[in-house]
């Protein structure tokens, strides 16, 4: 042969082989992509996840017990883990597949009980025509008369999905899985009424808005007492009873007979941010109070469930009395506030924003137990502590003349509270006069230079000026000069005797 032949001898065996090579490849390729195909397709299964995945067998013995395993009454079919964890139509595709692989390799690649990972189910999935079409969940209304009928005695209203799909409250846009949740042992697929309360409750007015029992609650029309007859001692004529129905028209706030139905802060749990935020920076750390921001990032995009940032709040019935003995500031404001203000130099009218007044002790942070030592009882019978002025003396060598120091400082307040009071009479007069005659623009002023110096009269008198004195006698100084400016001015308005005021 000659060498041209030769040549073409050799390619065409070149070729050959390579083609047999490809054919081969595509034959192992094809084989493997096989087994791996059927192997995730039988993976797929729910019975595998139940059966063959040991990590997957506590999720399976709940889905067995939910009515998502159970044929439907129409089609017969049975609502499968695939059905829910993967979007319609996703499944057939080269990401799912691979997605699929990747489960089954980490599946095969550990030795863990239980899956760590909390799965995902889009709304697609929920919302498909054969489950929960939207067009009829947005109508469909859950009685929960039948359903919580002994507990709540059967006055809840009616649950709507329109209220809270179709709605973006501070950021958060609801989705399926905001409220329908694994959270109890036992159950797949739940709404826990914890959930309800933080939304419901937390930072919200108490029964105005979102919180407004109406919202939840039929108002019972059930009379809250026996109705009177004439005849009963005190009262000769029939009585109509009252109504909640009564109390809501009259716009009686629900809480001033049921405060301890709604207890707890549902505070946020910062030191929780760690365990998804490694790097918990300061910048970051900042942004946690935009709420909306934080709800858009955890809620919408369902990175977080609710109770993984706030403290739970409980709504049920329980003691009233100690519910109201709890939340003290329900009656009575913070006792302590204007002490606090004075001591720290700080609340006063008048005084230079730049400038402060510390007392020594609020300096060196002696609290109040450092002067108040002494055993007594308050108007009511009520032990407390009161200050004593021998304590001053314990911290100051026992020297006498710091015992006498706050006696004298609790008597010049006492005087100069006094005459800062004649001076409040005299502007309070001035005002009164001024206010039968027509009022002008003076008026006005006048009454608002008239409330600063009371503000001034009122944190000396409410936190005690001994806790401060200089500040004290600065603030008296400040509202004695107010009420002496008050008078003066409204008697220079006056219209003179014998005028006739035109």
């Amino acid at each position: 042969m000659d060498e041209k032949s030769i040549k073409e001898h050799k390619g065409k065996r070149m070729w050959k082989w390579l083609v047999i090579t490809v054919v081969v490849l595509v034959v192992i390729a094809g084989g493997v992509l096989a087994v791996l195909l059927v192997a995730e397709n039988y993976s797929g299964r729910s019975e595998f996840c139940g059966t063959q995945c040991h990590i997957m067998k506590p999720n399976y013995d709940t889905w067995k017990k939910d009515k998502h395993s159970q044929p439907d009454k129409k089609t017969g079919k049975i609502t499968g883990c695939i059905d829910c964890h993967y979007k319609p139509g996703e499944k057939p595709t080269p990401k799912a597949k691979f997605r699929g692989l990747g489960q089954l390799f980490s599946y095969l690649a550990t030795g863990d009980k239980e899956v760590r990972k909390r799965p995902s189910v889009s709304d697609l999935s929920c919302t498909t025509a054969l489950c929960h079409p939207m067009d009829k969940l947005l109508v469909q209304q859950i009685d929960y008369k039948k359903k919580y009928e002994t507990k709540y005695k059967g006055n809840l209203k009616a649950f709507e999905h329109k209220t809270h799909l179709e709605k973006v409250i501070d950021g958060q846009k609801l989705q399926c899985t905001s409220c329908h949740l694994h959270q109890t042992r036992g159950k797949h697929f739940e709404v826990p009424k914890e959930l309800c309360f933080i939304c419901h409750f937390r930072k919200a007015k108490e029964n105005e808005g979102r919180a407004k029992c109406a919202v939840c609650h039929e108002i019972p029309e059930k009379p809250l007492e026996m109705k009177k007859v004439a005849g009963d001692v005190g009262d000769d004529k029939p009585k109509k009873p009252i109504t909640h129905k009564e109390l809501e028209a009259a716009k009686i706030s629900c809480n001033r007979c049921h405060l301890e139905m709604v207890m707890g802060s549902t505070a946020l749990k910062l030191d929780l941010c760690l365990e998804c935020h490694h790097d918990a920076s300061p910048e970051l750390m900042a942004k946690v109070s935009d709420k909306k921001l934080m709800h858009m990032e955890h809620v919408t995009k369902q990175t977080a469930r609710c109770s993984q940032c706030h403290e739970t709040i409980d709504h049920k019935k329980s003691s009233y009395l100690d519910a109201a003995v709890q939340n003290c500031a329900a009656c009575h404001p913070e006792p302590h506030f204007y002490t606090k203000k004075i001591l720290a130099g700080v609340g006063g009218v008048g005084v230079g924003t730049k400038e402060k007044y510390p007392s020594l002790m609020h300096s060196f942070g002696t609290n109040c137990t450092g002067c108040h030592q002494k055993d007594a009882r308050d108007a009511k019978g009520n032990k407390v502590k009161m200050g004593s002025n021998k304590s001053c003396g314990e911290c100051h060598h026992k020297d006498p003349k710091y015992e006498k120091m706050t006696i004298q400082w609790a008597k010049d307040i006492v005087d100069a509270i006094a005459e800062t009071r004649l001076a409040e009479k005299t502007a309070l007069d001035a005002v009164a006069e001024a206010k039968s005659a027509k009022p002008t623009a003076a008026y006005t002023t006048a009454v608002a230079k008239l409330k600063l110096g009371q503000e001034n009269l009122r944190v000396v008198t409410a936190g005690g000026g001994v806790h401060n004195k200089k500040y004290a006698m600065l603030l008296l100084d400040i509202a004695t000069q107010s009420f002496q400016e008050v008078a003066a001015e409204l008697k220079a308005q006056a219209p003179k005797e014998g005028a006739d005021g035109k």
